[in-house]
Parts: structure tokens; C-alpha cells; sequence
């Protein structure tokens, strides 16, 4: 993990498509209210129900996002990486951390403080129309999310959860897809909703059947194509 000195507040403000509808203006005195940390991987930045000061922004690692289900045990929901924001609806709505988060790696992020960016967000339409749309497609793909893995069988969920990480971390190569993102096969079970041992039975035969690579905890999709119509 780079040392803190290799990242800025102001740095890590910009790498936010959400927040480029800030005005400089706007930026420069909410860089004054953030402060740059450090999480551990493992370590819990906030707990589900604690009302904190800050929400985050990745400057570099990633960051989980998590609940406790009916048996006790911690379920993965979301995966955050650098640029993208974490406990932002919380901030605005005011209901407090809906949900446990976590470095899933060892985790540089920006602490912004609410209060500062709530007097800059209520004075700032961009912000909101920004937000707004960006909560309403985050709606849309959460409920066909939820379909998907409460309809498919487990190697249909399992395959819907590493689209939707190629999607967002992804690095092509030819047809390839390399997901920039260190993963367990029990993190792909809670997400997908099943077992680690169905997780990695799963990936055992697509890996054999040349569909993807499971190397040092980064995956490939070979080919996605092929493996779109392999769970059909």
C-alpha cells in the first residue's frame, strides 16, 4: 500500500465523477473539511447503525459494504473502489450506516465531513440532479440484482455478480476481462448468495472449461460470451 504522502485530499475529490459537479469554489472548501486515512484490510470503518460525522471517498484500495443475514453471518451487498463514494445516502437522508463498511483491502480514503458537504449539496442543483439520477439508476440495478440472484441457480448468480464487477473493474484484453479486484471465493458466495464450496466447485469447472482464470485471487473472464451462454 503507497504511503499517504503519494495521495492528496484534493486529489481524491477529483477522481469522483459524483462530485465534478462541484464548482472549484466549492471544492476548495469542502477539501478543507475532509481529512485523508487509513483503513486496514479487515478492519471496520463504521459499524451497521452508528450514526458517524464522515462518509467516505476510495483514493485507493476497496472498500465492502456488508449485513449481518438471518443466520448471523456477513453478507458482501456492495464493493467500492477508487473514486466512488461510500455512505453518501446515509448523509443525505440522515437515517445513519444502513450497513456495515469494511476495508476489503488495506484502504486509503478521504473522510468527508457531512456537515460541511450537506451546507454545499443544499445550494448545489447539479449536485443533486447528479445525484438524484445516479440514485435512480442505482435503484434500477439493485432490483434487477435482486432478481437475478433470487431467481437463477447458483452458477447463474455467481456468473450475474462477476459481470457486474468486470463492469465496474474491469481491465479488457481482446476479449478477455481481468477484474482488477482481489476476491475470496467465500466473498463471491455472500454476494452470491451460496456457499463457498458451490463457489468454488464453479469456478473449478469454468476454469477447466477454459471460461475463466482463478490465479492469485484475480479473475479472468476468458470468455464472456461463451460463459453468457454456458448458464443459460
Amino acid at each position: 500500500m503507497p504511503l499517504k504522502s503519494d495521495y492528496s485530499v484534493r486529489g481524491i475529490l477529483d477522481s469522483s465523477h459524483t462530485l465534478a459537479a462541484l464548482t472549484n469554489e466549492e471544492k476548495v472548501a469542502l477539501a478543507e473539511e475532509c481529512r485523508l486515512s487509513q483503513c486496514h484490510k479487515g478492519s471496520a470503518i463504521w459499524q451497521k447503525g452508528y450514526q458517524v460525522s464522515f462518509f467516505g471517498l476510495v483514493g485507493a484500495g476497496f472498500v465492502k459494504m456488508a449485513k449481518a443475514n438471518s443466520s448471523g453471518s456477513e453478507v458482501t451487498l456492495e464493493i467500492m473502489g477508487p473514486g466512488q463514494i461510500f455512505g453518501l445516502l446515509g448523509t443525505i437522508d440522515g437515517e445513519g450506516c444502513p450497513l456495515t463498511a469494511y476495508g476489503m483491502t488495506n484502504t486509503i480514503y478521504v473522510k468527508i465531513r457531512k456537515a460541511a458537504f450537506l451546507s454545499i449539496y443544499e445550494k448545489n442543483h447539479a449536485l443533486k440532479d447528479r445525484l438524484l439520477r445516479k440514485t435512480a439508476i442505482r435503484v434500477h440495478q439493485t432490483l434487477d440484482l435482486m432478481a437475478k440472484l433470487s431467481t437463477g441457480r447458483a452458477s447463474e448468480r455467481i456468473a450475474v455478480i462477476l459481470f457486474i464487477l468486470a463492469e465496474s473493474y474491469g481491465r479488457h484484453d481482446g476479449k478477455a476481462i481481468r477484474i482488477e479486484l482481489p476476491l475470496t471465493r467465500q466473498q463471491i458466495g455472500e454476494m452470491a448468495g451460496t456457499t463457498t464450496e458451490t463457489t468454488i466447485r464453479t469456478l473449478s469447472k469454468w476454469a477447466q472449461q477454459d471460461l475463466v482464470d482463478t490465479e492469485d485471487h484475480i479473475i479472468t473472464l476468458l470468455d464472456p460470451a461463451r460463459l453468457e451462454r454456458a448458464i443459460r
